[in-house]
């Protein structure tokens, strides 16, 4: 890769944090969707776990940190979110991940300022903050309505502190809205729902595009990881973000 001058450009390297979301094996990956968007011309790292919370992100910082990235693309939250859900999977969630305490909005917004400053301050990197996918595609579900306010309360930080902002809550809201079909499911967000989605795709070799219709879905396999349609919209608020706010071509 060369730089307009002539000269060989130094390829930048662009690290997204997060969870299973980010990590892409259960639904369509974000992530390779932006590799290939950006091939040649940018090294992709994948920093995403299976079910981390914010807590768990910001014990991992150091190895995301020594790896010097110039770009940073955090999403993280939505099993925050999910945790809230009841006692019986808030405390599955805090023996899973050896939480300290409950989860909690306030919880929440205290990792993420943390892992945002110490990012800002100890990588000298790009970073840019993702509000959350929704959670469920039904309006008056809690967890669709905690994944607004969650995200919210990310657009202030991020403005308050001066971090790149990267509103694909709203996206998606937007789409939602705006799409010609319905969502049509009964089924309740769970995990025993994730792993039938999960087996059915690794078993039966099912799409999961195709999964998402089978469940009546619009955005996601599970009212949570992202058919093709979900994740080409986080693909595209990160592709935005590298391009238009730091001229990544």
């Amino acid at each position: 890769m060369k730089s307009k001058s002539g000269e060989a450009a130094v390829m930048k390297t662009v690290v997204c944090l997060g969870d299973s979301i980010t990590y892409g094996r259960v639904g369509e990956s974000y992530f390779e969707m932006l590799k290939r968007d950006f091939k040649g011309r940018a090294r992709f790292i994948n920093c995403g776990v299976n079910g981390d919370l914010s807590y768990d992100v910001l014990k991992r910082l150091d190895k995301v940190m020594s790896i010097k990235p110039d770009f940073i693309i955090l999403l993280i939250g939505t099993n925050d979110v999910w945790a809230t859900y009841s006692e019986k999977v808030m405390n599955a969630y805090m023996r899973r991940n050896k939480l300290p305490e409950r989860p909690s909005k306030e919880g929440y917004e205290r990792n993420l300022r943390q892992i945002l400053q110490e990012l800002d301050n100890s990588t000298g990197a790009k970073i840019g903050v993702m509000s959350l996918p929704l959670i469920t595609e039904d309006p008056e579900h809690v967890l669709f309505k905690r994944s607004i306010e969650y995200s919210d309360s990310m657009k202030q930080m991020a403005l308050k502190m001066n971090i790149g902002y990267i509103a694909l809550n709203e996206r998606q809201l937007d789409y939602l809205k705006m799409s010609a079909k319905a969502t049509t499911t009964s089924q309740e967000i769970s995990w025993e729902l994730t792993l039938r989605v999960l087996l059915r795709h690794s078993v039966f070799r099912k799409k999961w595009d195709e999964l998402s219709r089978e469940n009546g879905l619009i955005l996601t396999v599970d009212h949570v990881h992202q058919n093709g349609t979900g994740a080409t919209l986080i693909k595209d608020c990160a592709a935005e973000f590298l391009r238009e706010f730091h001229n990544l071509d």
